[in-house]
């Protein structure tokens, strides 16, 4: 199955937006991967300015048109703030099968942001999509993760490993279409 991510779906629940992602966004994405309480347990390409970021957008941007990606960010009705990120990669189309995942600045995070957003993700990738299976790969020590997975009933596959980061679990949720 081959997705096509044109016109970019733009997604919205009770309080949020999910938007593609904008050259604009540039410091917020900034703040975002730079802040160290986000990358506690994400292992990620740290950026070092403005330039970096912009040039990760642009990135992303390419792998949406060439449909290998789809990357939301997460605004806020009220304030047109950016909350946070979410995304599917990694696609296997033989399995209809991606792999999710997403961060939230700490100012915005225990509201129940990331919960709304992962609704509509997972509605997204069940009816649009027609995805079978969507995982997570997650620190073992990453509590509120954790806790968001098994709140969507995602389950631990604790006989698979992460190859690229030994302190990941991985979870996998099996899509009701």
């Amino acid at each position: 199955m081959a997705f096509n991510f044109t016109p970019f779906p733009v997604l919205e629940t009770e309080r949020l937006t999910l938007r593609a992602l904008e050259l604009n966004d540039a410091k917020a994405i900034f703040g975002l991967r730079t802040n160290k309480e986000v990358n506690t347990f994400i292992t990620r390409t740290r950026l070092n300015n403005l330039s970096e970021t912009r040039a990760l957008i642009d990135s992303i941007s390419n792998s949406i048109a060439n449909n290998t990606r789809i990357f939301w960010v997460l605004e806020s009705k009220d304030t047109a703030e950016l909350l946070g990120t979410i995304g599917l990669n990694n696609f296997e189309t033989e399995e209809d099968y991606a792999e999710i995942g997403y961060d939230v600045h700490p100012d915005f995070q225990e509201n129940g942001y990331m919960s709304e957003a992962f609704k509509a993700i997972l509605n997204f990738s069940a009816k649009q999509m027609e995805l079978k299976f969507v995982e997570a790969f997650t620190h073992q020590n990453n509590i509120a993760s954790v806790a968001l997975l098994e709140k969507y009933n995602f389950e631990l596959q604790p006989d698979r490993k992460d190859a690229n980061v030994e302190e990941n679990q991985i979870y996998r949720f099996a899509v009701d279409v």
